[in-house]
């Protein structure tokens, strides 16, 4: 054996387990009521997009509670209806899967059963009231500067 093939063999060697441990896919959790976002990722931090996902409620055994599809960065997002641990399943479809287990506060600000409307800011309001009042303006105008027949 030459040097060359044992260089060959040894740079080979080297490199199939930084292959092998690349494809290893990962989950980063976040709770942001009123939803759970997950990440998922390959080892060194590259996105599994378009993966498979399959989210499973508390108590509801195999039975799916939501699927779809992660964004081009990785991310599924789903709105838990109640507390408790739920499964989130990726699965790319090529030979990688990854099973994360999701606790949902029992105060989770978020909850579908506890979301009755969205907040409005004060900006919101503000050109709320303007527009109402520019409207009223606009007709009391409007009915002021009609003709009698």
């Amino acid at each position: 054996m030459d040097l060359s093939n044992a260089l060959r063999r040894l740079v080979f060697l080297m490199a199939v387990p930084v292959v092998c441990a690349g494809h290893d896919i990962e989950a980063a959790v976040q709770l942001a009521a009123p939803a759970v976002i997950v990440r998922a990722a390959y080892a060194g931090s590259q996105a599994v997009a378009f993966a498979k996902v399959q989210v499973f409620a508390p108590g509801g055994g195999e039975t799916e509670f939501q699927t779809g599809l992660t964004d081009r960065r990785g991310f599924f997002s789903f709105v838990p209806e109640a507390a408790g641990v739920w499964r989130v399943v990726f699965d790319d479809e090529e030979g990688h899967r990854r099973e994360v287990a999701v606790t949902v506060p029992e105060k989770f600000e978020g909850s579908a059963a506890g979301s009755g409307s969205l907040p409005v800011s004060r900006v919101e309001r503000a050109l709320t009231g303007i527009a109402m009042i520019l409207g009223i303006t606009g007709i009391w105008y409007g009915v002021k500067a009609r003709k009698p027949s």
